[in-house]
C-alpha cells in the first residue's frame, strides 16, 4: 500500500534538542557564544573588521532576569533572518571541508538552546543595510505545549503559533546579532556573574591575560610549527551590567605562579610554571592534532584548580571538560598532575550533539591512539619523577629514625660521659638541620613535607630527653673515688681518645667504668 502522508514532528522533540542536549545549561550559552564567534570570523574573513576587531558583549539585568548576548559580526538581513532563526536543524555551515574548518557550529539547533531556560527568547539582527529584524519566541508558551494534558502539536505549530518577525530601521553601518533571554527561569545560572565568567574562561575561545601569563607568544609558535595557527583564533567577551557598565574582561585561567591544595585538601603548595613545551612529546607532528603542556614541578594533582588537567579544542572552543584525556592516562589521577590544551584541526572530526567528545569515526580513533600514547608517555614521566623524590625521602626517614632510635637507645643504657652526651645532641641537631632544609625543598610534595615535619618534631623530642640527662657513665664510675684519682682516670681517657678510634674507644672506656665501680677494684 502506498501513502502520501508526510511525517511529522512532535513538539516533545523540542525538549530533546534543547535542555534535553545539555547537561551543563551553561552549555547554552556557549552554543550562543559559538554562534558569535563564526560571525565575527566570518566578518574578518570578508574584511567587514580587521582580524583583531570584532567582540562579544554579555549584559546581565538581575532586576528584570535577563541576558543579552551580543556580537559585532556579519549579521543578517531581514530576509536571511527568516531562514536561519526560524529553520531547525538547518545549517550551511558545513557544506564543505572548507567550511567546516572556518565554522565552529553546524547543525543549527543551537539557536533554540535558550527557549527551556526563559519565558522570551528573542533575536535582534542587522546586516548594514539600514533595517533589522527582530524574531521573537514565547519560550514560556511553547514549554506549555510540552506539559501533559496539552493537545499533540508539532513542532512547525509550536513555533508557527508561538513566534513573529518583524522590522524596523536600524543605523546603516549596524552589524550585529543580539540574542536575548528575558524571564530567566530562577533556577538557572545564567545571571550569576562569578559562574558565568567561570564557565566561559574554560571554555569560550577568549585571549590570555598577558598580565597574569607569559606564555602566550610560545604558544603561538608551536601552532605556526604545526601548521595551524588559526586554531587560536580568539575573540573578547565583555560582560556588562543592566547600565551597560563593563565588569568582566573574560580571559583564560592560566597563570603563571598560582596555588594549589594538598592531597588532603589542607595545606597550599605555590606551581610555578617555567616554560610550555609542544605536544607531540616526541616532536614528532600530531596527525590532525597539536598541543601543548606547561612545565612545572609535578609534585602532585593541581587540586582545585580549575584548568588542571589536558583539555581538547576544537576551533578553539572547548569539547568536554577533560575528561577525554583523563580517561586515557594508565593512572587517571596523573592527568591532574599536568595542564595545557589539546587542538583538534582534522575536518574529519565531528564533534557530538553535546560537545562533549567526538563523534565515532576512524579518523577520532586514529587520533585518539595518538593521544593515549601521549597520556602513557606523561604517566610514566609522572611515576618516574615521584619515585625518584619519594626515593630520597625515604632514605632521609630512613637515616633519621636510625638516629633517633640510636640516641633512645643511649638514654636508656646511660651516657658513657659527657662527650658522649655532646656528641648525641650534635647529631641530633644536625639530623633536624637536614630535615629543615629538605622540607623547604620545592621537589618535595606536600605529603612528603608533612612526614618530614613530623619526623623533626619527634628528633625535638628525643634531644629535650638528651639534655636533661645530669649523670653519665663516667660520673658513676668516678663517684666514690677521691679528686685525685678522678682526674687521675680522666687524664688517662683523654689520652686514650687520641689514641684509639671512636669504637675502640667507647669499647674501652666501658670496660674501665665496669672496672672502676665500688667493689671491683679501689684506686
Amino acid at each position: 500500500m502506498t501513502t502520501n502522508r508526510q511525517p511529522s514532528l512532535g513538539v516533545h522533540l523540542l525538549e530533546t534538542i534543547t535542555r534535553g542536549m545539555y547537561s551543563e545549561p551553561f552549555h547554552c550559552i556557549r552554543e550562543y557564544i559559538q554562534n558569535a564567534y563564526d560571525s565575527i570570523r566570518e566578518a574578518r574573513r570578508n574584511g567587514l573588521i580587521s582580524a583583531d576587531e570584532g567582540q562579544i558583549l554579555l549584559t546581565i539585568d538581575e532586576m528584570t532576569r535577563r541576558l543579552s548576548i551580543r556580537d559585532e559580526g556579519t549579521g543578517l538581513s531581514p530576509e536571511s533572518a527568516a531562514v536561519h532563526l526560524l529553520d531547525i536543524g538547518k545549517s550551511d555551515k558545513a557544506r564543505s571541508d572548507k567550511e567546516t574548518n572556518e565554522n565552529a557550529g553546524f547543525r543549527g539547533i543551537g539557536r533554540l538552546a535558550g527557549i527551556s531556560y526563559c519565558k522570551i527568547l528573542r533575536f535582534t539582527t542587522s546586516c548594514g543595510d539600514g533595517r533589522k529584524c527582530i524574531v521573537e519566541f514565547d519560550a514560556a508558551g511553547i514549554n506549555r505545549l510540552t506539559e501533559r494534558g496539552q493537545e499533540p502539536a508539532t513542532i512547525v505549530d509550536a513555533i508557527n503559533r508561538n513566534s513573529t518577525i518583524s522590522e524596523d530601521v536600524a543605523d546603516d553601518d549596524a552589524r550585529y546579532l543580539e540574542v536575548t533571554l528575558e524571564g530567566i527561569n530562577a533556577d538557572i545560572p545564567f545571571l550569576d556573574n562569578q559562574s558565568l565568567c567561570r564557565y566561559l574562561e574554560l571554555n569560550a575561545p577568549v585571549p590570555d591575560d598577558p598580565q597574569v601569563w607569559s606564555h602566550t607568544e610560545k604558544i603561538r609558535s608551536l601552532a605556526e610549527a604545526a601548521g595551524s595557527p588559526s586554531s587560536l583564533e580568539d575573540v573578547r567577551i565583555l560582560i556588562c551590567d543592566a547600565d551597560g557598565y563593563q565588569q568582566q574582561d573574560i580571559r583564560r585561567p592560566f597563570k603563571d605562579t598560582f596555588q594549589t591544595a594538598d592531597a588532603k585538601g589542607m595545606r597550599r603548595r605555590t606551581v610555578r610554571v617555567s616554560d610550555v613545551r609542544a605536544l607531540p612529546l616526541d616532536g614528532s607532528q600530531g596527525n590532525g592534532w597539536w598541543g601543548w603542556i606547561a612545565v612545572h614541578e609535578r609534585k602532585g594533582a593541581l587540586a582545585d584548580v580549575p584548568f588542571s588537567g589536558l583539555r581538547v579544542r576544537m576551533h578553539n572552543i572547548a569539547i568536554g571538560d577533560g575528561s577525554i584525556i583523563r580517561s586515557l592516562f594508565p593512572t587517571q589521577n596523573h592527568a591532574r598532575w599536568c595542564f595545557g590544551d589539546i587542538h583538534v584541526t582534522d575536518p574529519a572530526l565531528t564533534p557530538n550533539s553535546q560537545r562533549d567528545d567526538f563523534e565515532p569515526s576512524k579518523a577520532w580513533n586514529r587520533v585518539k591512539a595518538e593521544l593515549e600514547d601521549e597520556a602513557i608517555s606523561l604517566d610514566k614521566q609522572i611515576r618516574k619523577e615521584s619515585a625518584e623524590r619519594n626515593k630520597s625521602t625515604e632514605a632521609l626517614v630512613r637515616r633519621t629514625k636510625n638516629q633517633i632510635e640510636k640516641a633512645k637507645d643511649t638514654i636508656a643504657r646511660g651516657f658513657a660521659s659527657h662527650d658522649r652526651k655532646q656528641a648525641t645532641m650534635k647529631d641530633l641537631e644536625a639530623a633536624s638541620d637536614t630535615l629543615d632544609v629538605a622540607i623547604k625543598q620545592k621537589r618535595r610534595s606536600e605529603s612528603e613535607k608533612e612526614d618530614l615535619g613530623s619526623l623533626r618534631k619527634e628528633i625535638e623530642q628525643v634531644l629535650t630527653e638528651v639534655k636533661a640527662v645530669r649523670r653519665t657513665g663516667t660520673d658513676d664510675a668516678l663517684a666514690h673515688l677521691n679528686k685525685q684519682a678522678r682526674n687521675a682516670v680522666r687524664t688517662v681517657f683523654d689520652v686514650l681518645k687520641n689514641e684509639l678510634s671512636e669504637r675502640q674507644f667507647n669499647v674501652v672506656q666501658e670496660k674501665i667504668h665496669a672496672a672502676l665501680k665500688p667493689g671491683k677494684r679501689k684506686i
